[in-house]
């Protein structure tokens, strides 16, 4: 299956981990963002927005891994409004914390994923196979 990873600058290290997990496991990302350099203009931005776009509608899943920026949230908001599941992964306790969760970690397409970024692959396969 064809996924993307949102996340922040911040936790690369971590989606590029996760990368290779759901890789590993048979599946396609759609496109690698981690791989960029920081956008230096309008024209970079616009071009590295449409590509992740692109790719997230491209997904038949989305994970976004917390803590997350803003372009997450926007990337979040693209998987749902266009009908691709989407699992949240928290380290924290942004997702239970009425003060910083989001109105949209809690919306039926999405699923809340906890625990170890090394069991994500085998808890989206388990749901994916259950809900198929």
């Amino acid at each position: 299956m064809n996924y993307y990873i949102g996340s922040g600058f911040y936790n690369i290290e971590n989606v590029r981990r996760l990368r290779d997990l759901l890789s590993a496991q048979g599946h396609a990302h759609t496109y690698d963002w981690t791989l960029n350099t920081r956008a230096d203009s309008v024209d970079a931005l616009r071009d590295i927005g449409e590509k992740e776009r692109d790719a997230i509608k491209a997904s038949d899943f989305v994970v976004i891994l917390l803590p997350a920026g803003k372009g997450s949230h926007v990337e979040l908001g693209i998987a749902i409004g266009s009908g691709v599941p989407v699992f949240i992964h928290d380290t924290t306790d942004s997702m239970t914390n009425f003060e910083t969760t989001s109105t949209f970690y809690h919306v039926a397409q999405v699923v809340q994923l906890s625990g170890a970024l090394e069991d994500i692959p085998s808890q989206i396969d388990a749901f994916l196979i259950e809900s198929a």
